[in-house]
């Protein structure tokens, strides 16, 4: 594997996104410096032409180092899509990206995402703190963007209760935006994490954000939307949520109001209607309350899933030998087990390893 600042440095040429690093080091799997390659080398990759390959064979390998040592300075670090440590819901992501700088420790809760308008009703405040509150009761990790508004008050509302909260960044990790958010940035760190894909000094430009709302939604099983205009980037995280096939929830709101109109646009179009907790919680098919433990059939397995739990027994199994007998990359196998892990029929332990649940 090529070190981290290569790959951050790989990150920034012009025309090479997430999948095409992943196909290079598919390609190259005992790959241990992006030097080593040759232009004709790189053309062998599928959809990398050559003048991307003269871009790679030019690569600024300074980049990465210093965007490595500016992170430092700041106590974060960079986790890469193939450390341990690297949120497994990001990584069944198809475009997720290839690394993600954090400060703070981030959850093994369960993820949610709380998203909504920069300018809230006092409707917005009021559903926004009840909706975050309970979430937090029941154990779910809160994530949000730092943004002014319903995402401030989702992570305000987190640390508030005592939950763990994470705010996704469209700016470097090294940077408050907004600037007012400073003391609970700070909170965030203690009780939880900042995540970036950007590299510090990063600013906040408006191409970022898009992006940020991938990462936002591909962290969560589902996303709640708490009042959006009809184009906001709450409803693009939305949308981004239905392409990684996770949960969009939507809370209602007034007819003739502009923070409701992308909220009941969603419900229109087939998101989960939520006036309370317990929605949220059905759709998921979680439980909370603990009841004695009944004796269940195991649900019907789908095409996809059947070959994956064929494989699988009470010894622990590493991930590269399933995908090895099933033949398909990475992240399609962990979709599928992540789906088994949700039903309960499988289980993870440390160092990529499954079982039989």
């Amino acid at each position: 594997m090529i070190p981290s600042h290569q790959l951050i440095s790989l990150s920034n040429v012009n025309g090479v996104g997430p999948r095409r690093i992943r196909s290079i080091l598919r390609n190259y799997p005992q790959l241990e410096n992006i030097t080593q390659l040759t232009k004709s080398d790189i053309c062998q990759v599928e959809g990398i032409s050559q003048d991307t390959a003269r871009k790679i064979i030019n690569i600024d390998l300074d980049f990465g180092k210093i965007a490595i040592e500016e992170s430092h300075k700041v106590g974060a670090k960079y986790i890469t899509y193939w450390d341990d440590e690297y949120p497994e819901l990001l990584k069944v992501v198809w475009d997720s990206p290839i690394g993600i700088f954090t400060l703070g420790e981030i959850s093994t809760n369960n993820m949610i995402g709380v998203v909504g308008t920069r300018l809230p009703s006092s409707y917005g405040k009021k559903i926004v703190e009840t909706i975050t509150r309970e979430l937090v009761k029941s154990g779910f990790t809160i994530v949000s963007g730092l943004a002014r508004g319903i995402d401030t008050n989702a992570h305000k509302t987190a640390v508030k209760y005592g939950g763990n909260t994470i705010a996704v960044l469209g700016n470097g990790i090294d940077i408050c935006y907004p600037s007012e958010n400073i003391e609970l940035r700070n909170k965030i760190i203690n009780t939880g994490a900042l995540i970036s894909e950007f590299v510090p000094k990063t600013q906040p430009d408006a191409i970022n954000f898009p992006k940020r709302n991938r990462i936002i939604s591909g962290l969560s099983l589902g996303t709640v939307v708490i009042e959006a205009g009809g184009k906001s980037g709450a409803v693009i995280t939305a949308l981004n949520a239905l392409d990684q096939n996770r949960e969009v929830f939507a809370i209602p709101g007034r007819i003739d109001s502009k923070q409701s109109k992308g909220c009941n646009r969603l419900i229109q179009q087939g998101a989960k209607l939520v006036t309370n907790i317990d929605d949220i919680l059905e759709e998921l098919n979680i439980h909370i309350t603990q009841k004695p433990k009944q004796v269940e059939l195991l649900p019907e397995l789908n095409s996809r899933e059947k070959p994956v739990y064929k494989i699988l027994s009470n010894d622990p199994i590493h991930i590269d030998y399933i995908c090895e007998q099933l033949k398909q990359d990475a992240p399609e196998v962990l979709s599928v087990l992540l789906m088994l892990e949700l039903k309960n029929l499988v289980a993870q332990h440390p160092g990529k390893l499954f079982t039989i649940a």
